[in-house]
């Protein structure tokens, strides 16, 4: 279901939005409808009192640490922050949600390229091997938080979930 709003815009804002809609190929209300979903997601992240960082700056962290603290720290983070997200956001766990958890996840805090399908999750990023490493742990820690199984296979900038064995 849809519905039509009005706004007033500042022409300079407009022509912006325009200019990137067909940058992107895509229609000025396609364009604005990414935005409000952008908006909701960071309405949430400000209440878990997330930080932007780049991703870059996130690498030269990851590089820095031993692959045990890596470990560990994607552990906690896995293990704490999508329990507590998918329960403020859909109140409920099941698969869907924490599927969709992690699509969200990827997409918003732009880890990675994420696709699924076929109970196969693909994670493309630039974040090298401990940031592969870091990926991993996070998602196979909160995969087992929820009690689902998974493998996982990783090289430096690539990540394939296989959902299969959470299933059956």
């Amino acid at each position: 279901m849809s519905t039509t709003l009005t706004f007033r815009l500042a022409k300079e804002r407009e022509e912006r939005l325009r200019r990137e809609a067909e940058e992107k190929g895509i229609s000025l209300n396609t364009l604005a409808n990414q935005i409000f979903e952008e908006h909701e997601w960071n309405r949430y992240m400000q209440k878990f009192g997330t930080i932007i960082l780049s991703r870059d700056a996130f690498k030269m962290l990851l590089d820095e640490l031993d692959e045990d603290t890596i470990i560990r720290i994607a552990d906690e983070i896995g293990d704490k922050i999508p329990k507590e997200f998918i329960l403020f956001k859909w109140k409920e766990i099941n698969m869907n949600n924490i599927l969709s958890f992690l699509k969200i996840y990827f997409k918003h805090c732009r880890y990675g390229e994420y696709d699924e399908s076929f109970n196969k999750i693909s994670i493309k990023h630039d974040l090298g091997m401990k940031g592969s490493l870091f990926l991993k742990t996070f998602i196979d820690t909160t995969l087992r938080t929820f009690n689902k199984r998974c493998i996982i296979k990783y090289t430096e900038h690539t990540l394939i979930v296989d959902l299969s064995p959470s299933y059956g």
